[in-house]
């Protein structure tokens, strides 16, 4: 891929890299859904929309979950724009073996073990009084079921991949796997918001990157996205809360040997080799570039969360 001048001009950044382009982008990716919301909120009032319970009608939470979407969709356009990068790089910069897909689905089913750690975190949470607001969803009667899965399932697994696993990893190919995967893992989550999902949250985040790095595409990563919101949304649907303790004891024990499976043929299949001091040199520049046009969106997402954090006390 090549960075570099476009006409003569470097652009209000000076002259694109991958660390600048992926850093400014996650921070254009916190505050864009910001401006939309507040842009949405304002015109809902001017239509005098705010009636009894508004937030809760299916159309203002269609409109809700479109938002990041629409700011995702924007900032890949910038970032495609800025970097003159064809959209298949960021997508798959190489041809992406059918193994990574299975390895998708068994990772996916793998990381279910780890919801007991979420639920650990959050019972700490609660120790402190906070209490868990969850989410509301538009009605899924009916058909309503499939506007629900194209919103919460579909389009997310697509954007927050593009996003996450292909324009905040572009400005991540000189550091070490494991460096980029914790690091996509944490923003990942940290852009959530959401304190009661934050350790689940930062393990997806960090085993998808680490399958997007090793597969060169986000295609198996999508797969795994939008399984994990599927199932969530099927088990809503179905009315399942909980499960006979054999059936979960089962679940996961399975889920853990798949998680386990997954990770050590990732580690033993990953490629060796020394990095050139010039490289190690680079690499540092190039992390330094990346966080410092990153530091706003890390900023605003750290206030939000502990504000969501503070209102739930």
């Amino acid at each position: 891929m090549q960075y570099g001048r476009r006409n003569g001009k470097t652009g209000f950044l000076g002259v694109p890299t991958p660390a600048k382009a992926s850093g400014a982008g996650y921070s254009f990716a916190a505050v864009l859904p910001v401006i939309l919301s507040v842009a949405f909120l304002a015109a809902v009032t001017a239509f005098g929309l705010t009636d009894d319970g508004y937030e809760k009608k299916d159309w203002f939470l269609y409109c809700s979950y479109c938002l990041p979407q629409i700011a995702f969709l924007a900032v890949a356009a910038w970032f495609l724009f800025y970097t003159k990068t064809p959209v298949k790089t960021v997508v798959t910069k190489q041809k992406c073996a059918p193994k990574y897909f299975l390895i998708a689905v068994l990772l996916q089913f793998g990381l279910v073990c780890l919801s007991e750690l979420n639920s650990l975190f959050l019972k700490c949470l609660e120790n402190f009084g906070y209490e868990d607001a969850g989410i509301t969803l538009p009605s899924m009667d009916g058909f309503g079921f499939v506007g629900v899965l194209l919103v919460v399932a579909v389009l997310p697994a697509v954007m927050e991949e593009v996003m996450f696993r292909g324009v905040l990893l572009s400005g991540m190919r000189s550091w070490k796997t494991w460096e980029a995967a914790l690091v996509c893992g944490a923003l990942f989550s940290l852009y959530h918001q959401n304190p009661a999902q934050t350790l689940y949250q930062f393990c997806c985040g960090a085993a998808f990157a680490w399958v997007a790095i090793r597969s060169g595409s986000i295609l198996p990563t999508v797969l795994s996205h939008f399984l994990n919101n599927a199932a969530i949304l099927i088990l809503t649907k179905c009315g399942v809360e909980s499960y006979p303790t054999p059936v979960y004891i089962a679940v996961n024990v399975l889920s853990a040997i798949c998680l386990i499976g997954v990770a050590v043929y990732l580690i033993l299949t990953a490629k060796r080799g020394g990095t050139p001091e010039t490289q190690s040199e680079e690499r540092a520049v190039e992390r330094k570039r990346f966080w410092q046009c990153a530091l706003v969106g890390v900023v605003v997402c750290v206030i939000s969360w502990i504000s969501v954090l503070v209102s739930g006390l």
